[in-house]
């Protein structure tokens, strides 16, 4: 005869605190604590050790409940990570991946309907905590998407740090044109303007953004930059809708605005390998902010790139100097309608800017050389532009108002013997060499000049009238290099050379006190 067996199925419920010895397979629920647990058995059954093992149900955070990362690294050589190989740091799954922070997490959707407003400034909130040393910052990462700013600006707190996929993968988007701009500083307690560092608050610093686009499909701007200080854009891209010849409206705006009182000084600004398009400006600065870097940035289709020192009236509250140290290196201005850079002088004192190693195309001529200005204007006096490349027709001087600038050392010209009056041609260009004396009343022109074994070493001094042209030479030799210069009145230098059977060769650089 078969013999049946029948076991019952055991349970036990009560409090945690409470739960006994379990048996073999006998089941015990902890009714505070909503937790499910199975007895093992003893050793003498089988059993790996006697105990109550607890059953995961969907009550549980299996990322809380599991132990179980350690750092692998290469399989044939093992990463030590803790004190030696057989004590491994072990972390839960849990707070391994939080130290990853993903902007969706808060409820940003990125798909170019829905408004993230909310969402992002839940973000960037809830991962800065001022009561921690450090505050306790993670990166926030920004995945490809279309993210609309609609309700309101983001704002960035002190020591936030926002990384996307690429500036033209992830963008945050402002459509509504009631809304007069994309994104601001604020202080360590959410204050803006100029309530940051109430309350005791600590001011927006310290900030890196990187990879992401910020575009206004209305007339915004983009980024209102205040009272801050040691702030990073890496590699941004920031796009309004201005198109080239529209000119200025009555309200011009630009995409980064920069800000700063007496009490919080704004300083320390970055921006490398970032973009700039389609805006009435790019930059604004009027108050006195210091020490602002443009590196190998780009602008494009533009009124102005860059309006410095408009409102530094130098009796302003916050505009007595201006913005000051300034430094523009690398970037490259196309398809831009007025100047490139302009720097006002409206009675305040801009000055310690910098303007250097920088390309201009089509700067100054409204794209068609209806209306040409000059690529850069210092108004104000003290501020530099060197080492720069300039690539347009005519000869409307590349830099006006209050400014020193030289042209590289231009290609070496031959003389030939025995010449009267005869232009000197740049061999690179096929061109004569002809000052812009009808724009600049003074220019200079050092040269030198070998014949031989005889050098001369001089400056060209040239004054100019709208009718008149007067000149001096005035030079050093080691023996009659038999030369002589002359400058017509359209601004063509000229030379003459004696008859010694010998050419002679001529290098310069033209240096324009504007």
């Amino acid at each position: 005869m078969a013999i049946t067996q029948i076991s019952r199925i055991q349970h036990r419920r009560g409090l945690k605190e409470s739960l006994p010895q379990l048996s073999a397979g006998e089941f015990g629920w902890a009714v505070d604590t909503q937790e499910l647990f199975i007895g093992n058995g003893t050793v003498a059954d089988g059993a790996p050790e006697t105990g109550n093992t607890k059953i995961i149900t969907e009550d549980d955070n299996i990322l809380t409940t599991s132990q179980t990362y350690t750092l692998r690294g290469n399989a044939d050589s093992p990463v030590v990570t803790g004190v030696d190989s057989n004590a491994p740091i072990v972390r839960t799954l849990q707070q391994k991946i939080d130290d990853f922070v993903n902007i969706k997490d808060f409820g940003a959707v990125g798909n170019g309907v829905t408004d993230d407003t909310a969402a992002i400034n839940r973000a960037i909130t809830n991962t800065f905590d001022e009561d921690i040393e450090h505050h306790n910052i993670r990166k926030i990462y920004v995945p490809g998407g279309v993210y609309i700013v609609n309700s309101g600006t983001i704002k960035i707190l002190p020591h936030t740090k926002l990384v996307g996929d690429g500036p033209e993968a992830s963008v945050f988007r402002l459509t509504d044109s009631s809304q007069n701009k994309l994104m601001e500083t604020a202080d360590s307690q959410g204050h803006t303007g100029a309530d940051i560092g109430s309350g005791g608050a600590e001011k927006p610093q310290d900030i890196n953004i990187q990879n992401i686009g910020f575009d206004m499909d209305s007339k915004a701007s983009g980024i209102i930059i205040s009272q801050a200080e040691h702030i990073n854009f890496d590699a941004c891209a920031f796009n309004c809708t201005y198109t080239q010849q529209a000119g200025l409206t009555e309200d011009p705006v630009g995409l980064i605005e920069i800000k700063s009182t007496n009490a919080l000084q704004t300083k320390q600004i970055n921006f490398t390998n970032c973009q700039f398009t389609k805006s009435e400006y790019g930059v604004v600065i009027d108050d006195d902010v210091q020490d602002v870097l443009f590196l190998g940035c780009e602008f494009n289709i533009m009124f102005r790139a860059f309006n410095l020192g408009e409102a530094s009236d130098g009796s302003t509250v916050n505009k007595i100097d201006g913005p000051s140290g300034i430094l523009i290196e690398g970037c490259r201005f196309d398809k831009i309608d007025a100047e490139a850079v302009k720097i006002y002088d409206a009675g305040g004192t801009p000055d310690g800017n910098i303007v250097t190693g920088s390309s201009f195309r089509d700067v100054g001529a409204n794209s068609d050389d209806s209306a040409e200005l000059p690529c850069i204007q210092f108004d104000h006096a003290n501020n530099f532009a060197y080492g720069n490349y300039f690539h347009r027709p005519g000869k409307q001087a590349d830099i006006g108002g209050n400014a020193y600038y030289e042209t590289p050392i231009n290609n070496s010209i031959t003389l030939s013997d025995n010449q009267t009056a005869v232009n000197l041609v740049d061999p690179f260009t096929s061109e004569a060499v002809q000052i812009d004396n009808q724009n600049e009343p003074t220019v200079f022109v050092e040269y030198q000049i070998k014949r031989g074994t005889d050098f001369r070493i001089g400056k060209l001094t040239i004054t100019s009238t709208a009718n008149d042209v007067q000149f001096s030479d005035e030079f050093t030799e080691n023996g009659a290099v038999g030369v002589t210069l002359s400058v017509l009145e359209n601004g063509t230098v000229q030379y003459a050379t004696t008859s010694t059977g010998s050419t002679a060769t001529f290098k310069h650089r033209i240096l324009y006190y504007i």
